[in-house]
């Protein structure tokens, strides 16, 4: 079970994202997190092929928070949350919906979101 950091940026509450994607070194899941003042944010851990309770890395910082005026306002402000996850070929397109109201996508380089969780995220 995921649990948050009782002061850090998944102290509120953890919510499941989309169906983990498989990697070379294992399955990636990205899922959203709130704070205590209601931010939600993404992070991102890593389980092994054989084991998904094994986590073998986690974000200890979200990988996205809301900045955009989409994100921070709206009908509920300062929340990303996880909609789906595509890895098409090195990049992972992360769909994503933005205070409650919009469905967004960010990309990112599959190699930089697994060095950023090797290094501690």
């Amino acid at each position: 079970m995921l649990e948050g950091n009782a002061e850090g940026w998944d102290s509120g509450r953890i919510g499941g994202g989309a169906p983990p994607v498989w990697t070379e070194t294992g399955w990636l899941s990205i899922y959203h997190a709130a704070d205590i003042h209601n931010r939600y944010c993404l992070g991102a851990f890593l389980t092994a092929h054989d084991d998904a309770s094994r986590i073998l890395y986690r974000s200890c910082r979200p990988i996205f928070k809301p900045e955009t005026a989409e994100e921070t306002s709206g009908f509920f402000p300062n929340v990303v949350f996880t909609c789906g996850v595509i890895l098409q070929g090195r990049m992972l397109r992360v769909y994503y919906g933005a205070s409650d109201e919009t469905t967004c996508l960010a990309e990112v380089p599959l190699v930089a979101l697994m060095e950023h969780l090797r290094r501690g995220g």
